[in-house]
């Protein structure tokens, strides 16, 4: 065989290999080691937001919840102060201005 044979014959070889649209064992390796690497990322994402997820709420979440059922009755109570103050400015609002005929009486005698 001559040397421009060989060539030929090695670059129709090369073709080959390079436009071939089956995939060989190692091509097919490689696709089953991406696709394990991408679940493996996706279920350890999971995880890693679950963690995250578990630890702000036992370190934000609960404590800040505690703290407003510790103190939800007291804002119940001052709204209970709140009410019981506007009854107390209009009795004293009464009290004023009957003290105020009351004077005005006294001195139209």
């Amino acid at each position: 065989m001559s040397k421009a044979t060989k060539e030929a014959i090695l670059e129709r070889a090369l073709n080959k290999i390079i436009k071939s649209q089956t995939n060989t064992s190692v091509a097919e390796a490689h696709e089953e080691i991406e696709s394990n690497y991408a679940y493996i990322n996706q279920k350890q994402l999971k995880r890693l937001v679950e963690l995250h997820d578990a630890e702000f709420k036992d370190k934000c979440v609960a404590p800040l919840q505690k703290l407003y059922y510790k103190y939800s009755d007291t804002v119940l109570c001052d709204g209970d102060l709140q009410n019981w103050a506007e009854l107390i400015e209009r009795d004293i609002r009464v009290l004023e201005t009957t003290l105020a005929k009351a004077r005005d009486n006294q001195s139209g005698e």
